[in-house]
């Protein structure tokens, strides 16, 4: 159809209306120069800030993984309970000719009773001379965190040579008795139901009871005596005025905040000016390296007290260790 003069005349004042409506979509080529130009450009000393940011606070998340696994895992720094089942009391008693009966004690609000221990009555014809007036004396026995019952066998012959009743136990964790991590408070509640255990089921008064700690036990028994100070006396071996310091010794941890995630401290260093009761501390060479942190408690010990260092390998068979441990002993009832 041939188009009016004026159409035309129309149609060239307004070209857009030719082109339809699609025109009005397409950018114009300085609009996409403005819009590139004004594009942000990631500088490289900028992206290596953000990689460093990155790692830093992996860093940080990693670290404060391995000191809350330490804090939850930390009872291992300080016990090892022996692996396997131990011998029962009966099998140890037909081997080394112990008198041994075994006793549970410590009976929860359920009747359960929670740990297991030795009583070793005394046998007066077998004490050394001067020692039957050892008899009505009870030794009640502070393991190490590292044994079990059927591990001190020696320290029970040796001391049920002297001529006492001795008494010991497992903490819980460790062999029969109740399952579960040992901890420095549980230890600490296992000691006194002993203590408990002497005093309300065989009606022993404190001051016929004798407390002997070993190593990590050294801090029980100061526990117990802190709880009983009527006791006769307290027989700390090998003791450290601190875990805390030993752990640190290991190098693999000395990075770890210990004051903050090493909550099993067992310091006996602040209990022994409060302990008046008589003391013997000994150094054995098993722990020779540690023989200043034992000199360091014989130091805060409130008096009286006396030192003993046992020689050679083998503690309790030692004459050093006898002759330190009965003369105490007999030092108590004379």
């Amino acid at each position: 159809m041939a188009r009016t003069p004026e159409e035309l005349h129309r149609s060239n004042k307004n070209p857009s209306a030719a082109s339809g409506q699609q025109t009005r979509n397409i950018p114009a080529r300085d609009d996409l120069s403005h819009q590139l130009d004004r594009a942000e450009v990631v500088s490289g000393r900028w992206l290596v800030k953000a990689i460093l940011g990155v790692l830093a606070i992996a860093g940080v998340a990693l670290y404060l993984t391995v000191c809350l696994l330490f804090y939850q895992g930390q009872w291992q720094f300080t016990f090892s309970p022996p692996k396997g089942s131990p011998p029962t009391a009966a099998a140890v008693a037909a081997k080394t000719g112990l008198p041994i009966t075994d006793v549970r004690f410590d009976a929860t609000e359920e009747g359960v009773e929670r740990l297991d221990g030795w009583w070793i009555p005394a046998a007066e014809s077998q004490a050394p001379n001067g020692a039957p007036a050892l008899s009505h004396m009870v030794v009640l026995f502070c393991p190490n965190g590292h044994t079990d019952l059927a591990e001190n066998v020696d320290a029970f012959k040796a001391l049920h040579a002297l001529g006492v009743d001795v008494f010991s136990f497992d903490y819980q964790g460790f062999s029969a008795s109740q399952t579960g991590h040992p901890s420095q408070q549980k230890a600490y509640a296992n000691g006194v139901a002993a203590m408990n255990y002497l005093t309300g089921m065989r009606h022993v008064p404190p001051d016929r009871v004798v407390v002997y700690g070993a190593r990590l036990g050294a801090a029980v028994a100061a526990h117990i005596a802190q709880q009983s100070p009527n006791i006769a006396g307290l027989i700390l071996e090998d003791p450290q005025p601190s875990l805390t310091e030993e752990v640190k010794r290991e190098q693999h941890i000395h990075l770890l905040p210990m004051w903050l995630v090493f909550q099993d401290r067992f310091q006996i260093a602040t209990m022994m000016p409060s302990l008046k009761m008589p003391k013997l501390i000994l150094s054995t060479p098993a722990m020779r390296q540690y023989a200043s942190g034992a000199a360091s408690v014989y130091d805060e010990a409130h008096p009286p007290k006396q030192k003993a260092a046992i020689g050679n390998h083998s503690t309790y068979t030692q004459p050093e260790w006898r002759a330190a441990v009965g003369n105490f002993l007999n030092g108590l009832v004379s």
